[in-house]
């Protein structure tokens, strides 16, 4: 494997970078960061660790080991600004020597080496560009990098992606992720992209360690309602399936139900996950809740996670798939998911991750749960064969979920919304007029690199034609007279031609044939 000799790089100008003394490395960061760097000289490759096992550090802790210009690439702004924080708790680095270049703030450090924190999409983004993004790229790719640091690697094989690897120069390349997983089977692709697995560290041994919540996962079945289901069972809804199991009454009671026990009885902060725009705005309104989606703001983003996580009026958010990943929320201990993204597994990991982060205060005794993990799924529908294939990942951890059929025996139906049955017909009324774009899940610009394979839909039959098959679908050649216009007097034509007027190949043809 290719190594980076840093000691000896005498070209490339050095970082003064070092550890402060309160960052205080745990055992399997030690062994990650063995694996990546021996005899002065690193390699490039991916670590492994569980969401909230600190990767952040780590990636700090290498490019101290290092001491080369870093350029860190993020999925969005927020974890932009949370990298440049980890960057400033952990390290020596003063403000003017990390840098961030995203849509909203375009600057570069003035000395000769520094720290860049950007996005995925603004190095790959193939639009026109501002004069300060054009300069700022301009100087990123003539530089060379000592460390090219990649959070959420796992997305780097996408098409979109993966032209980070060519648009910079790097010597070294360390990846970090949660779940090395993805379920159009390109996983293997890092290998050559970035470099081999250095380090992976299971999550089960982390939690009896202490260092992880130790999260209970269950899966709650939430009965459909009579008129939901007559409708879900009809041809002529099928593009509605979704929102209907989505919207159902029932799961909008468990959900408000389980938001209710753990603020009052828990005092536990709670995140809604919900793919669906369509329901995430229907149940973060009618609850009276904060929500956030792709559209949101970033102000307005920073905004509701800083009272969420200091605020004791807001103990419960709902986020589209944009807080999937490198959304830091330590507060939050209790993940209630009401609409997924079909099977993927590493969703499902990932928002698992968003409450394995060690909680400050710890269970009253050995081995009892901190954390809460519920996934609401509409029993009898697909969402049933969705959430068996997304706990794949997290049973070969070691979590075993654990299934509930009776929540609301003992809830107080009269208190719930959409407990009467006219509320109920409103809300079907409701779905059923929805537009085609309220219907779908939020799109994100990885969704078209990943194949995600569903129970219908492998084999589909349609009429075609020859010609569609051979990519001449409709088209023909067009015929175009030359010569003369047609306007020109045509000459009469004879029978008869002068044989001198020929070809001298054909000249002669007659009396050869006699």
């Amino acid at each position: 494997l290719e190594e980076y000799d840093f000691q000896n790089d005498k070209k490339n100008p050095d970082l003064p970078m070092e550890l402060r003394p309160a960052a205080k490395l745990r055992s399997y960061q030690e062994k990650s960061l063995n694996k990546m760097f021996s005899n002065g000289r690193a390699r490039s490759g991916v670590i492994v660790l569980p969401c909230g096992a600190g990767k952040s550090l780590t990636g700090v802790a290498a490019a101290a080991r290092m001491k080369k210009s870093v350029l860190c690439l993020c999925l969005n702004s927020v974890s932009v600004d949370q990298w440049r924080h980890q960057f400033l708790m952990w390290s020596n680095l003063q403000e003017h020597q990390v840098s961030k270049f995203t849509a909203e703030n375009k600057s570069m450090f003035s000395s000769e080496s520094g720290v860049l924190i950007t996005t995925y999409s603004m190095l790959t983004h193939e639009g026109r560009r501002s004069e300060a993004a054009s300069r700022i790229l301009a100087d990123m790719q003539r530089r060379e990098w000592g460390l090219m640091l990649l959070d959420e690697v796992h997305v780097v094989p996408a098409e979109t992606f993966r032209k980070v690897i060519a648009i910079v120069k790097a010597h070294c390349k360390l990846g970090l992720t949660a779940t090395l997983v993805r379920e159009d089977n390109l996983i293997d692709h890092l290998n050559f992209l970035i470099g081999p697995k250095l380090y992976e560290a299971n999550w089960l041994d982390l939690v009896n360690q202490g260092y992880l919540a130790n999260v209970q996962c269950a899966e709650v079945w939430c009965p459909m309602t009579k008129e939901f289901f007559a409708e879900y069972l009809k041809k002529d809804n099928v593009r509605r399936k979704e929102l209907l199991y989505v919207m159902n009454p029932i799961k909008f009671m468990t959900c408000q139900f389980l938001i209710e026990y753990h603020e009052t009885q828990r005092r536990d902060k709670v995140i809604v996950f919900s793919d669906n725009i369509f329901a995430l705005r229907e149940y973060a309104l009618k609850l009276r809740r904060p929500f956030i989606y792709g559209a949101t703001a970033h102000n307005e983003r920073t905004r509701i996670l800083h009272h969420f996580k200091h605020s004791s009026s807001v103990n419960t958010i709902f986020i589209s798939r944009v807080g999937d990943n490198s959304i830091d929320i330590p507060e939050a201990n209790v993940i209630i998911q009401i609409a997924s993204h079909a099977g993927a597994r590493r969703q499902e990991a990932q928002r698992l991750g968003r409450i394995l982060r060690p909680k400050q205060y710890s269970a009253s005794a050995p081995g009892e749960y901190n954390a809460f993990f519920y996934s609401l799924v509409s029993k009898d529908t697909q969402e049933m064969y969705y959430s068996t294939k997304r706990q794949q990942f997290l049973i070969d951890q070691g979590y075993a979920f654990k299934v509930i059929t009776n929540l609301l025996d003992s809830a107080d139906m009269g208190r719930l919304a959409y407990s009467k049955k006219e509320d109920q017909i409103d809300l079907l009324a409701k779905i059923l007029t929805a537009g085609e774009a309220d219907q779908g899940d939020e799109t994100l610009p990885t969704d078209r690199e990943e194949t995600i394979q569903t129970i219908t839909g492998a084999v589909r039959r349609k009429v075609g034609s020859l010609s569609g098959l051979s990519g001449a679908d409709g088209v023909t050649y067009m015929e175009y007279k030359t010569g003369q216009g047609s306007a020109a007097p045509k000459k009469p034509s004879s029978s008869k031609r002068d044989p001198h007027n020929r070809h001298f190949l054909f000249r002669f043809r007659k009396k050869f044939q006699k």
